[in-house]
């Protein structure tokens, strides 16, 4: 929100906050480096001040729980959580390539590379098997949750609405997720591994003919066409 206070040369636990990398729906994400290993770099992962209620606190350090059962070296790895002034925090690996989406925005109107593509495809589906291991449910697979390292390898990340299963295969959820990416049954509040599943082959079907699946351009007609249609042939495209 642009009335919210710069946190910009504080000090959150052993990191100083740089500078600003990004602002989304529920938080801001900062770079930061460690006050003593200085060539240590971070983000920092912070909530909005008006979501900062006792839920989406609870909901925001979910997160940080999740991502410490998850030890794999393509999902971005938590460093340390903490609380600052009142508002809690997430600081993770840096990831300075960007994102999936950047790198598409970068090759536009061409597409990736296809030993490139589909490098990163079988990355994410390595690191997406791992968490599904776990019984952890991402629940919001798009290109903008797939980042670089500085090697270049995808590393999955956001698990801010991620769930767990218990004993069943199916959780019956609220709806939420990014329309263009969602499996069907997520428009009908259950989800699943397959749900995941058909996230990333959204994401593999964007990346190998530079289209969406689906295009709609609201949240209902978006569901109507998951649920109800096939997309167009990949080899129509060319």
């Amino acid at each position: 929100m642009s009335g919210e206070k710069s946190f910009i040369g504080e000090c959150f636990g052993n990191y100083r906050i740089t500078a600003e990398l990004g602002s989304g729906g529920f938080g801001k994400v900062y770079r930061g480096e460690h006050t003593i290993l200085t060539e240590r770099a971070v983000a920092i992962k912070m909530l909005h001040a008006h979501l900062a209620t006792p839920e989406e606190r609870e909901r925001f350090l979910q997160e940080a729980r999740l991502l410490e059962r998850l030890k794999h070296p393509y999902i971005l790895r938590i460093l340390d959580v903490g609380i600052h002034e009142g508002f809690p925090y997430l600081v993770v690996e840096y990831a300075p390539r960007g994102s999936l989406r950047d790198l598409i925005k970068r090759f536009a109107p061409n597409l990736l590379p296809a030993n490139m593509a589909l490098n990163i495809f079988t990355q994410v589906g390595q690191a997406l098997y791992y968490a599904h291991q776990q019984n952890i449910i991402h629940r919001d697979l798009k290109p903008e949750n797939i980042l670089f390292n500085a090697q270049g390898e995808a590393l999955l990340a956001d698990f801010g609405i991620a769930t767990t299963l218990s004993t069943a295969s199916i959780k019956y959820v609220t709806i939420i997720g990014t329309p263009a990416y969602m499996a069907p049954e997520q428009f009908q509040s259950s989800v699943s591994k397959e749900s995941d599943q058909y996230s990333l082959g959204c994401i593999g079907y964007e990346l190998f003919t530079g289209k969406r699946p689906f295009t709609a351009t609201n949240f209902f007609a978006m569901g109507f066409d998951h649920l109800n249609k096939l997309p167009i042939a990949p080899t129509q495209h060319r």
